[in-house]
């Protein structure tokens, strides 16, 4: 009967030493995927913004370059000739303030 009553404890106790260790094991388990699947998510979150990132700076470089077009001397005068009526003054019209 002592043997038996032994034999129950050391079983329950070897029961209850594994389903810790299962319980354990399992979150664990749980916290090693969950940071898997944050830093796989974070990686796309990074992709996404780099890819804006780049977009922003093409659309920056095209509105330098318009920037560039509309700014030039040429076009400026162009414009003030053709559709406003301006003509490059005579020497007789220059005054020299001194």
């Amino acid at each position: 009967m002592k043997h038996n009553l032994k034999n129950k404890k050391t079983r329950l106790m070897v029961i209850g030493i594994w389903s810790v260790l299962i319980v354990l094991f399992s979150i664990e388990f749980f916290i090693y995927t969950w940071s898997r699947i944050q830093c796989v998510k974070t990686g796309y979150e990074i992709a996404k913004e780099s890819n804006k990132n780049l977009k922003l700076l093409t659309l920056q470089n095209n509105l330098k370059i318009e920037i560039a077009r509309l700014k030039s001397p040429r076009r400026i005068a162009k414009i003030a000739t053709k559709q406003i009526g301006l003509i490059i003054p005579t020497s007789e019209q220059i005054i020299i303030i001194p």
